[in-house]
């Protein structure tokens, strides 16, 4: 017998403890266009829970594809959220503050990683301001696995 998707969330954690209400989180913050440095936003909320002041969770991983389709279903500054997200997710895992992915998330977790450099990828090849650029560049590269990069855009202001 498989095991519901939602018996499954309840068993990862983020930052405040199990994970079961990040499905509702993240269908609240497919409609949600503020920032996720307003608040008030779904998106503050999800930064709060996946990465909390830089550490990743179990939920983190399993939140990577749903973040890639939220993406996709933006254009242009309501990508920021979503893709920083999950190259912070990234950047944690490499720089050992989060846990293993659990195996059964870690083929998924990967096509959504390639999935949204991609798409940060082409982001950068428009006109951003250069806030976002630094950002974005820095999450390309902890998606790319390049630690040491990702850490001197972020640490460079």
């Amino acid at each position: 017998m498989t095991e519901s998707p939602q018996a499954r969330w309840g068993q990862l954690t983020h930052a405040y403890g199990a994970a079961g209400d990040i499905p509702a989180l993240l269908e609240r913050a497919r409609f949600d266009v503020r920032s996720g440095s307003d608040s008030a936003s779904a998106w503050f909320e999800l930064w709060s829970a996946l990465c909390h002041q830089g550490d990743a969770y179990t939920a983190s991983y399993a939140a990577a594809r749903p973040l890639v389709a939220i993406a996709k279903a933006r254009q242009g500054n309501e990508r920021f959220d979503p893709l920083s997200l999950i190259g912070c997710i990234e950047l944690a895992r490499l720089e050992g503050r989060a846990p293993p992915i659990p195996s059964d998330l870690l083929d998924e977790y990967q096509r959504a990683k390639n999935e949204a450099a991609g798409m940060i990828e082409a982001l950068l090849s428009t006109q951003l301001d250069q806030e976002w650029r630094i950002a974005l560049s820095a999450d390309l590269a902890s998606l790319r696995g390049d630690v040491a990069k990702a850490r001197a855009l972020l640490d460079a202001d």
